[in-house]
């Protein structure tokens, strides 16, 4: 009878959290959006460069993709936040993460794209060059039309992994989801159920985002050619 009461304690408590964990939901997606666009505008760029650029160019852009790959985001996310000051810099919190984590994303976006303009045949851009058309033409109107539909499987994951790295932000205070979590749990004590609660959250954002890619890669399709093989 006691360990029935307790577990309908339990359920009653997590059940009125659900109101104030959401609170950090709309941060939450904010960060999210802001990161994986930001990790979209530079991550271009970046590849087309180490593609197509200079070579000199292109090792620098190599060289930035390898360190902010190879380094623990919660590194980057530090050193941002405490570095800034010494450069004149005032960031807060949430302006620390999001740069942080827009960093992160560009280098492993920057990847993706890589791979997909690389996939582009070279036939398709002789034959652009035979038209008298310019590296930029080519690359803006003939590569990256077909590499960007053919990154969406790859760019599912990295979908996935911003939901999952946007928590990280927690450990500068900034009030998400993680962080009114763990406000919750200082007040009730209640640590499992309240962490699997947010933990469900996550894993709602995360399935339906990859729904909706997956919709778009098929709506998007290249007739005659998969995509199976960049995911």
């Amino acid at each position: 009878m006691r360990a029935i009461q307790e577990l309908l304690t339990t359920a009653a408590v997590t059940w009125d959290s659900i109101p104030s964990i959401l609170k950090g939901l709309s941060l939450t997606l904010e960060i999210i959006f802001i990161t994986l666009s930001a990790g979209f505008v530079l991550g271009i760029p970046i590849a087309s460069i180490q593609v197509y650029s200079w070579r000199p160019l292109a090792m620098l852009m190599f060289v930035y993709e390898r360190i902010i790959r190879g380094i623990p985001v919660m590194f980057t996310i530090f050193l941002i936040y405490f570095g800034a000051p010494y450069l004149g810099v005032e960031l807060n919190a949430f302006l620390s993460g999001v740069l942080a984590l827009s960093l992160r994303s560009s280098a492993y976006q920057s990847q993706i794209f890589r791979g997909s303009i690389q996939s582009v045949g070279k036939d398709q851009l002789d034959a652009a060059e035979s038209l008298g058309m310019g590296k930029l033409k080519i690359i803006s109107r003939v590569v990256l039309p077909q590499a960007l539909r053919r990154a969406i499987p790859a760019w599912s994951n990295e979908w996935s992994t911003m939901v999952k790295d946007s928590s990280l932000v927690y450990v500068l205070g900034v009030v998400e989801m993680m962080t009114r979590a763990k406000m919750v749990v200082d007040r009730t004590g209640m640590a499992i159920p309240i962490f699997l609660t947010v933990a469900l959250f996550y894993l709602a954002i995360t399935a339906s985002g990859n729904k909706f890619l997956r919709y778009l890669e098929d709506k998007l399709a290249i007739p005659g050619v998969t995509t199976k093989g960049f995911q």
